[in-house]
């Protein structure tokens, strides 16, 4: 592909993902958790932190925001597809679990078999937590329901056993108790669970997918929910009409008839969440990684990702935090030399990180070619 289409592909997915301009700019107030999750479908959220500030860098909420949208009932953390936690409207939680987190694949079944766990644990289980989760419950308490009803929760056991009845539409993720996670009734928690017929739940993926992700492959969406391509290929022939087609290279990418507009010149400067859509969101990640650079984002090669700085739409480099008492750290480490515009751009990406956490900001340079990282101190706004 010449790079002058991958630039373009690269400025339209930044503008999809509502990046930039992140979603709601220019109202005068940030843009719901809530709206966020419908906007992109679902959300990486493994881990909370990572996944709370997936919403806020394209909302403009605060954590203590995010965590009120919790409270409120408006989002969701549970396992919708590919066995893996995310963030989705909780009125869309039950039917997306229903539909394509399925928990019968043959990798759970032998993870399961090794861990001991057996059809009666699985049943007993469901039938404590309808008996017991009619409120949040934390997890080292889940654990002890299940000590005390005669199901041993030890060697990852308590997380396969909740994981299995989220990925059933059973039970979800409450709010935080403390810094435990919680786990709750679908039922008892979620005020009004919307209940789509199967195509109209297919159109909804494809349509939210395409728009908020695009450009994309055919292969992207399979591999976004882990399904068969057939089920990928029926699910975007209900939204035909709605995507546009464009052929580079001999591979189709499809773009949303109505997507975000993308804005005249750069694509400016995000520091995003170690687990984000931006990278985990597709299939391929070519586009928006140079394969030269994945192992730098990527170490142990295991889907254990490093928070990225991401440059105009592709991953220039990575970074960290470290909380303070009084403020935030955040070490920025690009894989070449930024010039001093782009290490402002990265200062008002550090210092929105910090209005979201409300907190001040230190931002430690740490570039190719500096002898010491050279550090700078702001407040949040």
């Amino acid at each position: 592909m010449r790079e002058s289409d991958r630039r373009r592909l690269r400025r339209a997915r930044v503008a999809a993902l509502g990046l930039t301009p992140r979603l709601g700019a220019g109202d005068t107030a940030p843009v719901s958790a809530l709206e966020v999750a419908r906007e992109l479908g679902a959300l990486q959220a493994q881990d909370y932190g990572s996944g709370a500030w997936s919403l806020g860098v394209r909302s403009g909420l605060t954590l203590a925001q995010v965590e009120q949208a919790v409270h409120d009932r408006e989002v969701v953390r549970t396992w919708p597809m590919r066995g893996t936690i995310h963030w989705v409207p909780a009125e869309d939680a039950r039917w997306m679990c229903e539909l394509f987190a399925a928990p019968r694949s043959t990798t759970l079944a032998t993870r399961f078999a090794q861990l001991g766990i057996t059809a009666a644990d699985l049943e007993r289980s469901g039938a404590l937590f309808e008996e017991h989760l009619t409120r949040p419950m934390s997890r080292p308490d889940v654990a002890a329901l299940l000590v005390e009803h005669g199901i041993d929760p030890t060697d990852q056991r308590n997380y396969h056993l909740i994981g299995y009845h989220c990925m059933t539409g059973l039970i979800c993720h409450g709010p935080l108790l403390g810094k435990q996670p919680s786990f709750v009734l679908i039922d008892s928690w979620i005020p009004h669970s919307r209940r789509p017929s199967r195509e109209e739940a297919l159109a909804t993926t494809a349509e939210r997918y395409v728009r908020s992700h695009g450009p994309v492959t055919e292969k992207d969406l399979a591999g976004w929910l882990l399904k068969p391509l057939a089920l990928t290929r029926e699910a975007l022939s209900l939204v035909e009409d709605q995507l546009v087609r464009e052929e580079l290279d001999g591979q189709v990418w499809l773009s949303h008839a109505d997507a975000r507009p993308v804005p005249e010149g750069p694509a400016g400067v995000h520091l995003l969440p170690q687990w984000d859509e931006f990278l985990l969101g597709y299939k391929s990640r070519d586009v928006t990684l140079p394969p030269e650079h994945f192992v730098k984002v990527v170490p142990g090669r295991n889907m254990v990702f490093k928070p990225t700085l991401v440059v105009d739409g592709e991953v220039a480099g990575t970074w960290r935090r470290d909380q303070r008492r009084t403020h935030v750290r955040v070490e920025v480490q690009p894989f070449t030399r930024l010039s001093d515009r782009r290490w402002r751009e990265v200062d008002r990406a550090a210092a929105a990180y910090a209005a979201f956490l409300e907190t001040d900001v230190e931002v430690v340079r740490v570039e190719p070619g500096l002898a010491s990282p050279d550090a700078s101190r702001t407040g949040s706004d």
